[in-house]
């Protein structure tokens, strides 16, 4: 497949050097250089420029033919050329088809449903990847969570039921953008989740959610970049402070507040394209995925009621966005859009396992005093972010990172009696941990009872039903080692549960021979607490551009494929250990024959 990792030319030169698969091309002479099998040198005006070429057998020459165009003597392109193949990714976060298919059946969604009818469309399977932080990075790396590190938004300190928030420091693998642009080409990325601190790329680069403040070091590259912006009239913002109170209280402000910061997304990216160089652009919106959290309908409506309005606004806007962003490309341009997950309405039974495992014995909650300290804790993080400036989080949580790993494992694992715990569930009830002795601070499972225990848990899990319809509620139980692989699988809960979200609700049932035992959900009474929409395990991707097949649906596609996919785009190398495969099958077949996936 071509490579092409490296160009480089003066401003005035007529020789530029492209490197691709090309072994017929072993020493080539030209009027204004040599090309030997040691090194290369351009020379234009007494400036030289040198590189070893690490393979001297895969060589192109190209020849500058005028001021705007490359032509390649055997093929092949320059990045920043007219001929630069450029691939722009817009991320939706937590879109579905779900939503997106009736807007655009109802005539909301025009450029959607553009790209989706003139390109190839279909769902992107995301699960064991249920929440952002690790969607993003699975999607933008090519790996699972195994290998880049990051399993969710909090990154477990020690093996002591304490956790802190996780960054981009702790992401274990190079995201596409890096291997572009260490490869010469330039890239631009914008508000992309769990990308704090910004790589130091061949480009621009904003970063997204858990960016401590748009103040801070390493928010942007170059760091001038928000200076630029506000020369142009943009504040840049990267989200709505405490917009899910908003949500809950005040609906219209949360509306009109979610329509300003797409308003600024929009503009600060559409300004970028036209005035920066790119060959690789990626850009987030995440304020779908908060919306659809807080105004999901709990009844199947039209999306023409008016309890859609907020996502129905939303989307449209985007979608003007898109139409801009179509008229600024080229006819070398790829389009991507993909979101890290899907969703649906909000159904709370799987946050019930942890008091089915006090039923059954497996967990044990605190009784006396330390009970008012774990809701001391607990509430600890919502009144911070109530009362605390933004600016002074992340200096906060730096000065008392122990008091709050330890107020995140409240809301984790309040009032959990450690002593007495064999089972523990994160509160997102799909990652299930054993309390192994040896491995956790208090854990007291012996090494030899851990492999009995897992399929006595599995057993239980795969005999829930609702206790209205009777019908099972889990669709598979899976091993850890099963789902992830990489130095840092161990990180993984020990057992990951995946639920039929057309069965499950708002209560589990456990039946034995001798009883049954219910449990429900606080949640479905209080609807201060609860929200109205939770993650699905389909996310969307729409593929559209000139060597995209047109008018038709793709199966089986995967969150790892969009990194390798994108990398054979831009010509580039697909390291070998990654996960995720070439979406060969949603490329023309003159595309395929010339450059083989």
């Amino acid at each position: 497949m071509p490579l092409f990792p490296r160009t480089a030319f003066t401003s005035n030169s007529s020789i530029a050097i492209s490197v691709t698969h090309n072994p017929s091309l072993n020493n080539v002479k030209t009027s204004h250089d040599v090309v030997s099998n040691q090194a290369l040198a351009l020379k234009d005006g007494g400036q030289v420029w040198n590189h070893r070429l690490e393979d001297p057998d895969k060589v192109v020459i190209l020849a500058r033919q005028d001021r705007r165009q490359w032509k390649s003597l055997w093929g092949g392109t320059t990045p920043g050329s007219m001929n630069t193949p450029r691939t722009l990714i817009i991320g939706l976060d937590g879109a579905t088809f779900t939503l997106i298919e009736p807007l655009i059946q109802a005539g909301y969604l025009p450029t959607l449903a553009r790209l989706m009818s003139q390109g190839i469309h279909g769902y992107m399977r995301t699960w064991p990847n249920m929440n952002s932080e690790a969607g993003w990075t699975s999607l933008v790396t090519g790996y699972n969570s195994g290998q880049h590190g990051i399993y969710h938004l909090a990154i477990r300190t020690q093996h002591d039921y304490t956790w802190r928030l996780a960054s981009a420091a702790d992401r274990k693998k190079d995201p596409f953008w890096c291997l572009l642009s260490a490869a010469g080409q330039r890239v631009g990325i914008i508000n992309v989740p769990l990308s704090y601190p910004a790589d130091p790329v061949n480009g621009f680069m904003l970063s997204g959610m858990h960016t401590p403040d748009i103040h801070s070091p390493g928010f942007a590259h170059p760091p001038d970049l928000l200076d630029d912006l506000r020369r142009q009239g943009i504040d840049y913002i990267i989200g709505v402070l405490r917009l899910a109170d908003l949500c809950r209280r005040a609906p219209q402000r949360a509306l009109q507040a979610a329509q300003h910061l797409v308003d600024v997304r929009s503009r600060t990216i559409l300004y970028l394209m036209k005035t920066r160089p790119w060959d690789v652009l990626m850009a987030v919106f995440a304020v779908t995925d908060i919306l659809q959290h807080f105004f999901w309908p709990d009844k199947d409506v039209s999306v023409e009621n008016d309890v859609w309005t907020p996502m129905r606004s939303i989307y449209q806007q985007i979608d003007s966005f898109l139409s801009e962003a179509l008229e600024i490309i080229d006819e070398n341009t790829t389009v991507l859009v993909v979101s890290d997950h899907g969703f649906g309405p909000a159904y709370f039974g799987k946050e019930c396992l942890s008091h089915l495992f006090a039923r059954l014995g497996l967990l044990r909650y605190r009784q006396d005093g330390p009970q008012s300290k774990s809701r001391w804790l607990k509430n600890l993080l919502p009144y911070g972010r109530k009362v605390v400036p933004y600016w002074l989080r992340s200096p906060l949580k730096q000065v008392l990172p122990r008091l709050y790993g330890r107020a995140l494992r409240e809301v984790e694992f309040p009032s959990v009696d450690w002593s007495h715990t064999q089972v523990f569930v994160r509160r997102c009830g799909e990652q299930i941990y054993i309390n192994l002795d040896g491995r956790e601070a208090e854990g007291i499972v012996p090494s030899k009872e851990y492999a009995p225990l897992r399929e006595r848990v599995r057993d239980i899990l795969l005999n829930l039903t609702d206790p209205t319809t009777g019908h099972h509620v889990v669709r598979a139980v899976h091993w850890r080692e099963d789902l992830y692989h990489g130095p840092y699988a161990g990180q993984a809960a020990d057992m990951l549960v995946e639920w039929d979200y057309d069965v499950l609700r708002d209560s589990l049932c456990y039946r034995t021979a001798e009883t049954s035992i219910i449990v429900q959900s606080p949640k479905r009474f209080d609807r201060d607490r609860r929200v109205a929409g939770l993650h699905r395990p389909q996310g969307i991707f729409i593929a559209y551009g000139p060597h995209i097949k047109r008018g038709t649906t793709v199966a089986n596609v995967s969150i790892y494929d969009i990194a390798p996919t994108i990398l054979y785009l831009q010509g580039h190398s697909i390291p070998g250990d990654m996960d995720g495969k070439v979406l060969a099958n949603i490329f023309t077949d003159e595309r395929l024959r010339h450059y083989p996936s």
